[in-house]
């Protein structure tokens, strides 16, 4: 019975590591007077940037199904995105709601007690679950040294981990990185205050 269970396991795990691709529908809702968008989706766990040209729906193929962070960015709207916690073969869509830059929905106050609102479609409750899942991490690029060992130092202390890009030379590029940086710097003064800076491997952008 026992070599009969481990048989099945290793065909569980063996069948979730090479898990078919998953595709995903990307819908704009448009609440602006445009006709047409530029701007950036940004795909976290799978280090995609894909430049986006057009109001018209997309698709993207992800490695599995699973949890997933996805961001859109363009300097002529505000852009909220939402989807699903987890992308299957039935909750697939991801909505980018687009918005007039005077919107007051992507404003980020703090108040004496830091609380923080939704910046960029990146909401507190997405942190906090990508900070269970090991999936938050500040975006820190060629010309800023990150030691990996302090890297998951810092990870095993707050949860949040860094991603090396190349050097920034993208403008909408460098504006989403130090959006998200923002985002979570926000979080983590809201959780611990600001002591956890002196421990951070390396300066962010945007810090």
């Amino acid at each position: 019975m026992k070599i009969f269970v481990s048989f099945l396991i290793v065909i569980f795990s063996f069948t979730s590591t090479f898990s078919d691709p998953i595709t995903a529908t990307v819908v704009f809702e448009n609440f602006t007077q445009k006709t047409s968008i530029s701007g950036v989706f940004y795909i976290s766990e799978t280090n995609q940037n894909l430049q986006i040209n057009s109001l018209d729906q997309f698709t993207i193929i992800l490695p599995k199904k699973g949890k997933y962070q996805f961001r859109f960015y363009s300097e002529d709207v505000n852009a909220i995105t939402s989807y699903p916690v987890r992308i299957t073969e039935h909750k697939n869509t991801v909505i980018i709601k687009l918005e007039d830059k005077t919107t007051a929905s992507e404003v980020v106050t703090i108040p004496n007690r830091y609380s923080i609102k939704d910046i960029s479609g990146f909401s507190v409750e997405q942190i906090e679950e990508g900070l269970i899942n090991g999936t938050i991490n500040f975006i820190a690029h060629g010309l800023v040294p990150v030691d990996p060992d302090a890297a998951t130092v810092f990870k095993t202390n707050y949860g949040v981990g860094f991603i090396n890009e190349n050097c920034v030379i993208d403008p909408i590029l460098f504006k989403i990185a130090i959006n998200t940086n923002k985002k979570i710097e926000l979080y983590l003064i809201s959780k611990f205050g600001k002591d956890w800076k002196n421990q951070l491997p390396a300066t962010p952008f945007g810090l």
